[in-house]
């Protein structure tokens, strides 16, 4: 009887404990914004607002939503980890 009982209480517990939340989406750059990931390198892109994913920046390791440039005109760049920045390949570094 006493075993019936814990059980009972543990049983109401975990249910009480149970949530229909779902979870936050992590911390990173929204969808399309500048600075995210991107799958498919274009200057015509449809994965970001400003149509551009490139692969350009080796140290990223991956494509980036991206717009493009005037080398030597980083005020052009929206600020990103560097600061405003465009390459030498007339992007902007997020």
């Amino acid at each position: 009887m006493r075993t019936n009982r814990l059980l009972l209480a543990c049983s109401l517990w975990l249910a009480a404990c149970g949530s229909d939340a779902k979870p936050a989406p992590d911390a990173g750059p929204a969808a399309r914004t500048f600075g995210a990931s991107c799958v498919t390198p274009s200057d015509t892109s449809s994965e970001c607002d400003s149509g551009v994913c490139t692969g350009s920046f080796d140290q990223i390791g991956h494509p980036v939503c991206s717009q493009k440039c005037t080398f030597g005109m980083d005020q052009t760049c929206p600020t990103g980890s560097s600061g405003a920045m465009c390459n030498r390949k007339g992007y902007c570094k997020p």
